[in-house]
Formats: structure tokens, sequence, C-alpha cells
């Protein structure tokens, strides 16, 4: 089975995964449903994790401190600082792209979640590795805040897989158009 790495993403309905200051609360100001079945068969779905520094610090500091949410899946940190030692993931200094896909893809088959901000998402799109996108629109304007899609990605080509409300929330899944190259 070829991996396939999938974007699964939450950002406001003008375009910022947080605000300025980092903070993703407006997340959870909208209820979702209850189980999220979608998110459940997702990750059920998935051989691995790639995670951005900044996000991996952002869930041992702030969402999740005392216990590791993705316990038992293994997890990859892609990171420019220091590597601290943490049983629950692997970290690497390789540059996001395809050397970390390379490096995963040695060890498991299937899909691999990209989890992180705009600049590690920049980094595999600059060499068109993502397969899919899932991402979720919140009906919340910022105004301001970290964007989903930094200044200076690639133009990428996306044909639209499926799009429909969970509620007051839009999925909309598109997967990369392999026929515009």
């Amino acid at each position: 089975m070829k991996n396939k790495l999938i974007l699964y993403i939450a950002m406001s309905l003008d375009g910022y995964i947080a605000d300025k200051d980092g903070d993703i609360s407006f997340l959870n100001e909208t209820p979702s449903p209850s189980p999220d079945l979608a998110y459940e068969a997702f990750y059920h779905s998935l051989q691995a994790i790639i995670i951005g520094g900044k996000t991996y610090r952002q869930i041992k500091t702030e969402l999740s401190p005392d216990k590791w949410p993705y316990e038992g899946m293994p997890c990859y940190v892609c990171t420019r600082q220091p590597f601290q030692y943490d049983t629950n993931v692997q970290f690497t200094s390789l540059p996001p792209g395809k050397q970390v896909l390379d490096l995963i893809s040695k060890e498991h088959s299937g899909n691999i979640w990209l989890m992180g901000g705009g600049e590690i998402i920049s980094c595999f799109m600059c060499e068109n590795l993502i397969d899919k996108y899932y991402i979720y629109v919140m009906p919340t304007l910022l105004g301001k805040g970290i964007p989903l899609f930094p200044p200076e990605f690639p133009k990428t080509n996306l044909k639209l897989e499926s799009c429909k409300n969970i509620g007051e929330i839009v999925e909309l899944i598109y997967q990369k158009d392999v026929s515009k190259g």
C-alpha cells in the first residue's frame, strides 16, 4: 500500500488556524458531534503522524500536558530545536518533506497524518507531497492570526472529493489533482 500523506486541520472562516498568539480556543466554541465518528474513522485509518515542532510543544505544554493524546501511534516530530527524550515520539532534524516521508515509509505503509501549522504544511506542499486535505471550517471570523497557508506556498491543484456540514462546521475534503501535475 502506498503511503498517503493527509492534512487534517480546522480553521476559521477567514483562513486562520490560531489567533495571533497561537491560541486555538476558538475551535472549542462550536460544538461538534459526540462521538465524532468521522474523526474516529480517520484516526483508525492512520499508520503514523508527522508533527511540526511548534505543534508538538503546544500539545505537551498547553493542550494535553498530563497525557499524550496519541498513545501507541507512531509519531515523528520535525524540529530544529534540541531534542528532549520523549517515549511517545521520535524526533528528526531532517527538513520536513520527502526525506521525512521516506524515513517513515520504511517502517509504515498507509495513511500518515500531517499535523502542524502553516510552516510545516508549506514545506510538504513545496514538494507536492500532500495527497489529501481534510479541512474543517469553523463558523468564526478571527480577523487576524496564523494562516493555514502562509504566503509564498506553491500553486497546488486539487479535486473536491466531498463537502458537507457537520452541525455548523463545514467539512471539505480535497485530493491532489494528479491530472494537472
